[in-house]
């Protein structure tokens, strides 16, 4: 089989970040296009950081009272009673009386719940990034593009990470106004945000977007679908469902400590992969696919 890569892989090796823009600006134009991907990337973070907060403030009452009574009396159920009792929720947030459970739900419980949102992003835009490609018939002249591998790859990796930064950083924002929105009667003043969750924003995220593209990359060079990419990817999500049991049983707490730790943790492994990636990254091989 002839190559794809021919003589512009061995010439000269300098970034041209016109050519960069150029591919990530086309991918970025074909996501707003395509329906099936620009949906979630809306609905994903409505749910999580806007529908969620309202339903378990306004529905806390009845949470509470039921982790005191019932669930506090379940065998192997003493991790989330502890979780939910008022005063647990007054420890952890410092506000006390009526104030304790909404602070509670909107720094601590939603805190894991808001990391989804780069993960989700990140990998619908990366599965629909090659693999989506191969299915529209597109991938053979993008291949045929003087670029090379380095800039396709960069490219590529920017058209999911800028949309994953701008929707996870816009949809903190947003929950800026809804979390001091529902807890504004109960704390009587602007409450939101905490330190954890300004790394959370800013630190942790960024990382997390990044680590599940790489995962991605790995995956899409691989597979033969967009369905077979959102199968294999969506196995990112499974630490963070892991971090929510955690927090739910009582085993963790999204502190600062935790969260700059987690930070680190995370951004080394997406610096691990994100190398593996750009490693394994060929041309010629996604051309094999074809």
């Amino acid at each position: 089989m002839t190559t794809v890569t021919g003589h512009r892989q061995q010439g000269d090796q300098r970034l041209r970040w016109s050519r960069i823009r150029a591919v990530s600006r086309r991918d970025i134009a074909s996501v707003l296009r395509n329906k099936g991907v620009r949906i979630p990337l809306l609905v994903a973070p409505t749910v999580i950081l806007i529908v969620l907060p309202v339903l378990l403030v306004a529905g806390g009452d009845v949470l509470t009272s039921s982790t005191t009574g019932q669930i506090s009396q379940a065998p192997g159920a003493g991790g989330l009673a502890e979780s939910f009792t008022p005063d647990t929720a007054e420890a952890v947030t410092g506000f006390s009386g009526a104030a304790a459970w909404p602070t509670f739900i909107l720094q601590v419980f939603i805190a894991p719940l808001y990391l989804l949102v780069p993960l989700m992003v990140s990998t619908v835009i990366a599965a629909d990034s090659f693999a989506g490609e191969r299915d529209r018939g597109t991938l053979e002249p993008l291949l045929h593009t003087p670029t090379t591998d380095r800039e396709l790859f960069i490219g590529k990796f920017l058209s999911a990470w800028l949309p994953a930064m701008v929707v996870s950083l816009g949809g903190f924002v947003v929950y800026i106004f809804v979390a001091n929105g529902l807890g504004w009667r109960a704390v009587g003043g602007w409450f939101f945000p905490t330190p954890s969750w300004w790394l959370l924003a800013i630190v942790v995220t960024p990382a997390l977007a990044a680590l599940a593209l790489g995962v991605m990359v790995l995956v899409s060079s691989r597979v033969q679908s967009v369905q077979a990419a959102h199968q294999f990817g969506s196995l990112v999500v499974l630490p963070i469902i892991l971090l929510l049991i955690g927090q739910v049983a009582g085993a963790l707490l999204f502190s600062v400590r935790f969260v700059a730790v987690l930070g680190l943790v995370i951004w080394v492994a997406a610096a691990i992969t994100m190398r593996l990636a750009a490693r394994d990254f060929n041309r010629d091989r996604l051309a094999e696919r074809l």
